[in-house]
């Protein structure tokens, strides 16, 4: 496990980019995730693409998770934000492009598809953020870490800390999500986690430090991975 301290999250996500670049080849498989974490490190993907640094014609990704209950369009679905994040920025082909299709009217037939994609697909490249709780993907504390592709009720921290998003009304906030399992994530080559701000200290002091693997911390499942980077600003270093 390789653990990375930087002053800012500008700081750290360009560290990430570096390392990620590394392992990039012409037609690398990315996990891709979504929310405040990796903004900064999309951002610098797509400076360095407009640059002609990098390609991403034929590079394909699959994205950890999806809401349940709000279409594509919605200005708040990981759909979209990857779109307006990502995807519209830099020459990757949308059709290279998977988010999990949480909208679908048969969900057990959509999770189904994603899971069998993902088992016939090896990421190369894993982007991971952690909860305030441990959780990696929408993969609550208790999710067994033998889960596949599910549907999962999102714990009540977690929806409080996603009404930012939502105009801080915890009501507009889908109380589901379709996501990765555990066992998906862990089939990367390569996992680039990244953690910043004080909320997310506590955690990746028990991904670091800790003993104990446990289901109730899903983020310490990381230690049994043998490629793991972590990147954090001050604020997240259990250290400082």
């Amino acid at each position: 496990m390789n653990y990375n301290v930087f002053e800012t999250k500008k700081e750290a996500s360009k560290a990430a980019y570096e390392l990620m670049k590394s392992l990039l080849k012409e037609d690398s498989i990315l996990g891709l995730a979504t929310g405040s974490t990796p903004t900064d490190l999309y951002e610098v993907m797509i400076e360095d693409y407009k640059k002609g640094n990098v390609s991403y014609e034929n590079i394909k990704s699959y994205n950890l998770d999806e809401y349940v209950g709000i279409s594509y369009d919605h200005p708040e679905s990981y759909h979209r934000f990857m779109d307006d994040n990502l995807f519209n920025h830099i020459n990757i082909k949308k059709e290279n492009t998977n988010v999990p299709d949480a909208s679908a009217e048969d969900l057990d037939e959509a999770v189904k598809t994603y899971q069998e994609e993902l088992d016939n697909t090896q990421i190369d490249i894993q982007i991971l953020g952690v909860g305030g709780n441990g959780h990696i993907g929408f993969n609550e504390p208790g999710t067994p870490f033998e889960a596949g592709v599910h549907v999962v009720d999102l714990k009540q921290e977690t929806i409080e800390a996603n009404s930012r998003f939502f105009d801080n009304d915890i009501n507009l906030v889908p109380k589901q999500a379709v996501t990765m399992g555990i066992k998906d994530i862990m089939k990367a080559k390569n996992i680039i986690l990244l953690a910043f701000g004080e909320n997310k200290k506590q955690a990746i002091k028990q991904l670091v430090e800790g003993l104990e693997v446990t289901t109730e911390v899903p983020c310490t499942v990381l230690k049994q991975h043998p490629n793991v980077h972590i990147f954090v600003d001050k604020e997240a270093d259990f250290k400082n």
